[in-house]
């Protein structure tokens, strides 16, 4: 394809797709379904948890304190963590311009509570997102690094006037350089996924962590309910590569891309955004002229 095909591609395709690494596919090489066969009830499922979160935990300290979470769960990836939060949740929720749809797209009632021009991450006044009257009784759904751009941003949700509870998503963790995060003092859940670092879609790798025993996900733990393997890939996969690996190997070929196309590099190696008229439908964010641009197309031509 040309440089002129991939613009178009870039304007017309408003997903975010993963890039496919040889490496991991080699690593799952030596993963066998056998290694996790178990008999439930017999605590070889339960033992492999606690060891995958013991190693969880030290992985991403880097970026994210986890200390005030005790409880750890097992999902399906992160839109398996959305199923269970909203079918537990009695509450409506709150999110910011341009975060991820699919709390709303599976059922959840949401209202966007940011009404300020730049919204978050904006980059001519290094704001960071200013709510609309939030709702102090209302969780807030925020992803970071964020579902709009690919950033990782500051809310300082503890230096608002109204402190909500917070959903916090940070699936992009894996896909960034080590850089810390944010974690509001309200945080309720912290959801984390290992497809966006890895390319590992189709096998459902997410982890769970809650102050509070979580209605629906605390009892199939009491039962050893949930995928033994997707446990065990997860273990061989925080064993094989740092959690800033894929930023540090693959960050200059992002600049790359970027310089070629005029785009800004975002904290996810494999998005960027541009301010370009062209991209207009790319756009997320009322109030800021930011679209966002995945860079997967050109990366899998170039990551072996």
């Amino acid at each position: 394809m040309t440089t002129a095909d991939y613009g178009i591609r870039f304007k017309n395709y408003p997903y975010i797709d993963v890039p496919y690494h040889s490496k991991v596919a080699k690593l799952f090489d030596n993963q066998k379904v056998s290694d996790t066969y178990f008999s439930r009830g017999k605590g070889q499922a339960l033992k492999l948890l606690e060891e995958t979160e013991i190693i969880h935990r030290e992985w991403v300290s880097s970026m994210i304190d986890l200390s005030d979470f005790p409880h750890c769960y097992v999902t399906n990836g992160a839109t398996d963590a959305i199923h269970h939060w909203a079918m537990t949740e009695t509450r409506s929720y709150q999110y910011m311009e341009g975060e991820y749809e699919y709390p709303s797209m599976c059922g959840m009632s949401g209202i966007s509570i940011c009404d300020v021009p730049g919204q978050h991450m904006n980059p001519e006044t290094n704001r960071a997102a200013k709510p609309n009257q939030p709702k102090p009784d209302i969780p807030l759904f925020i992803s970071i690094p964020s579902a709009a751009d690919g950033n990782i941003f500051y809310p300082k949700v503890d230096q608002w006037k109204i402190t909500p509870p917070v959903i916090l998503d940070c699936t992009y963790i894996s896909a960034t350089k080590a850089e810390k995060i944010e974690v509001p003092s309200t945080t309720e859940q912290i959801f984390f996924s290992f497809s966006k670092g890895f390319g590992a879609i189709g096998q459902r790798l997410g982890l769970v962590y809650t102050k509070k025993p979580h209605i629906s996900l605390h009892r199939l733990k009491r039962y050893e309910n949930w995928n033994y393997g997707s446990v065990m890939t997860m273990k061989l996969l925080m064993e094989t590569f740092a959690v800033d690996e894929m930023w540090n190997t693959y960050n200059h070929k992002q600049l790359e891309i970027c310089d070629k196309y005029g785009f800004k590099p975002s904290s996810v190696y494999y998005i960027a955004t541009t301010k370009d008229e062209y991209y207009e439908k790319r756009r997320r964010m009322r109030w800021n002229n930011d679209a966002r641009i995945c860079l997967t197309p050109l990366f899998e031509e170039r990551i072996t």
